[in-house]
C-alpha cells in the first residue's frame, strides 16, 4: 500500500465533507482501477478516518485526517492489486484535489477579493446625428420694483468736553 499525506489550509470538517460522498469516493476509485466500479465503505471514523474498497477487487482507498495548526493534516493510501499503477502521481493528484478551495468566504467584499476582469472598451457611434436644439420659451417681462426710500435720520448733536458743551 502506497501513502502520501499533506497539510491542507482546511478544516478537517471541510475535508470531511469533501470526501464522505458516494459519488466522490466511487470516482476516486474508478480513477484507481481505470473503470467504473462500486465501493464499499469499511471505515468510518467522523472527521478522522475514512476506508473503501472496490467491490469484488482488490483495491482500497483509506484517509485519515488530523487536525495541525492552521489546517488538516491529510494522509492518502491506495493499493490496487490486480492491475498496479503508479500510485506516487494518482496520490499526489487527489491530495491536490482536496487541497483546493471550495468556498470562498470573502467572496464580495471588496474589489480588491475578486481578480480583475477587463473591462470591454466602449465603441463609438459611428456618426451621431446631432438633435434639434428646442426652441426657447418666450419669457414673460418682469415688473421692475421701485426702490425702497430710507426716511432721513436725524443728525446727533456734537457734544464737546466734559460737560457736554
Amino acid at each position: 500500500m502506497k501513502t502520501a499525506s499533506r497539510t491542507l489550509v482546511k478544516s478537517p470538517p471541510e475535508v470531511w465533507e469533501q470526501l464522505d460522498h458516494p459519488g466522490r469516493m466511487q470516482g476516486l476509485m474508478s480513477a484507481l482501477v481505470g473503470h467504473a466500479t462500486e465501493v464499499d465503505v469499511t471505515e468510518r471514523e467522523e472527521e478522522s478516518k475514512l476506508a473503501w474498497k472496490a467491490s469484488g477487487e482488490e483495491a482500497r482507498i483509506e484517509v485519515e485526517m488530523a487536525e495541525k495548526g492552521w489546517g488538516t493534516n491529510v494522509s492518502v493510501s491506495a493499493e490496487n492489486g490486480s492491475a498496479p499503477t503508479k500510485l506516487e502521481g494518482w496520490l499526489d493528484a487527489v491530495l491536490d484535489e482536496l487541497a483546493t478551495p471550495t468556498k470562498r468566504p470573502f467572496e464580495g467584499m471588496g474589489e480588491d477579493s475578486a481578480p480583475e476582469t477587463p473591462k470591454p472598451e466602449p465603441v463609438p457611434d459611428p456618426e451621431p446625428t446631432p438633435e434639434p436644439e428646442p426652441e426657447p420659451e418666450p419669457m414673460e417681462p418682469v415688473a421692475e420694483e421701485a426702490p425702497v426710500a430710507t426716511p432721513p435720520q436725524p443728525k446727533k448733536k456734537k457734544r464737546f468736553g466734559f460737560l457736554g458743551f
